[in-house]
């Protein structure tokens, strides 16, 4: 075979073939991937192997050609090579004697497929294990919450009927042990008069998967139960969510029916009530809320902050949480609610928070307030007065002079306003303008409203 044939034969053996002399110097290079190509390798020839062989592989490499020249049959094995711009590579090498002077063909096969596809593979385990290990956690949570669940709950196969699982509190509702009702038929928890409601309901509860409720007797003791079954799917297989539940349920004491009253009561009361938790975010509301705020439903509204809506952003509904905290309930403050198209009302605000309930919130009645005048910014009288004032001054002064004068009065009245919308608290009324505290008792200092604090003078 000629030079150029056995060049192509090794080429098409192996990704990159070296022919080595009995010295140790790379005679000859065959490369058969194209990725090889702008790696300069040609550059190996007329070099010592033992350069081209990185230092942690050269003993490899020695061993390979030992084994050739001795005709003895040689394993693969992984030899790491430096390339010209000073890194290296990866390649899995055996090796071939080529004649009786010495000479030796290092077959090499490219790892870098083999590790890219090994750590796909080793991605794809993490990521088994991952989703492996968030359904373990999630199968935990729902049959903690399952087993401590006060309500009695069975499990059912909805292709035959049989219990699969129970929790302790239907265990102990139908006084037997949990594991005694695994496999059981449902309808043996039953009186025959009840199968046929029973069939039924399981049947509707199938069929059409909503919710199903009947009264039912059970089969050893002569009171009724309720029974709601519902179905959902999993793994291709139908399952029945059965629930129990007594006439106590279906008829609550006095006092949680008045509790049920004062809810009705709120759903439909003609001013606008929300409640919200400490924070402003907003757990329930009625009807009249979101017709203010312009939104189809409650559940549109449930988890934002109230101040979205309620009063200039950042600055009304913190007064108002401000108050709560410190006196726990807040009278006819008056704001503005801005409704989701654009709308927006003046409205008073009467809050109540209820910090020792089982959940602590905060209750906020939100009354608009129809017909009303402009805010009680400035005295009208007094505000009449400037203006005319002014006017009588056209003539007698600059212009300048007069929008200067005019500013003044614009500025102070709006100082004026803060003041009495925050109830002289000037933090607030520095922020409502816009203004740092230095800035606004600059401002009082200069119009005589107040007084100025010791040490800003």
């Amino acid at each position: 075979m000629d030079a150029q044939s056995a060049s192509a034969l090794f080429a098409a053996s192996s990704d990159v073939s070296l022919v080595v002399d009995r010295n140790g110097v790379v005679q000859d290079i065959a490369l058969g991937n194209e990725d090889f190509y702008p790696l300069d390798l040609e550059t190996w020839v007329g070099s010592p192997l033992e350069e081209v062989v990185a230092v942690d592989s050269q003993s490899k490499a020695v061993s390979l050609l030992q084994e050739a020249r001795a005709d003895t049959r040689t394993r693969w094995r992984e030899v790491n090579l430096r390339i010209p711009s000073g890194a290296s590579i990866p390649l899995n090498f055996t090796a071939v004697r080529l004649s009786d002077d010495g000479d030796v063909v290092l077959f090499g096969r490219d790892l870098a497929t083999v590790a890219r596809l090994q750590q796909r593979v080793i991605d794809i385990q993490r990521e088994m294990e991952a989703d492996y290990a968030r359904l373990r956690n999630a199968e935990s949570r729902y049959r903690l919450l399952f087993q401590l669940a006060r309500e009695p709950v069975l499990v059912v196969d909805a292709s035959n009927g049989r219990i699969i699982e129970a929790n302790p509190a239907a265990a102990k509702f139908l006084g037997t042990n949990p594991t005694r009702l695994i496999d059981k038929p449902l309808k043996d928890l039953f009186a025959h008069t009840s199968g046929g409601d029973l069939g039924n309901a399981l049947t509707a509860a199938r069929t059409l998967g909503r919710p199903q409720d009947v009264t039912l007797r059970l089969a050893d003791r002569a009171d009724q139960v309720q029974l709601s079954a519902s179905q959902y799917r999993q793994d291709f297989s139908q399952y029945l969510l059965v629930r129990f539940g007594t006439d106590a349920d279906r008829n609550p004491s006095p006092a949680a029916r008045q509790g049920t009253f004062s809810i009705e009561v709120l759903k439909k009361f003609p001013d606008a009530f929300v409640v919200t938790d400490p924070n402003g975010c907003v757990l329930d509301a009625n009807t009249a809320f979101m017709d203010l705020v312009q939104l189809p439903s409650v559940e549109a509204a449930r988890g934002e902050s109230l101040d979205q809506w309620l009063g200039r952003p950042g600055v009304d509904f913190g007064l108002i949480l401000s108050n709560l905290r410190d006196h726990g309930s807040i009278r006819e403050f008056a704001t503005l609610l801005r409704g989701e198209l654009g709308a927006s009302e003046d409205v008073d605000v009467t809050a109540v928070a209820v910090p020792d309930a089982e959940t602590p919130c905060i209750g906020i009645v939100i009354r608009p307030v129809r017909r009303r005048g402009t805010l009680p910014m400035v005295r009208d009288a007094g505000l009449n007065s400037t203006v005319e004032n002014l006017t009588h001054l056209v003539g007698t002064m600059p212009l300048k002079d007069l929008v200067r004068e005019t500013t003044d009065m614009i500025e102070q009245m709006c100082i004026e306003a803060a003041l009495k919308l925050t109830d002289d608290n000037r933090a607030s009324a520095a922020q409502i303008l816009g203004l740092s505290r230095q800035s606004l008792y600059a401002k009082l200092h200069r119009f005589g409203l107040k007084d100025m604090p010791p040490g800003l003078d």
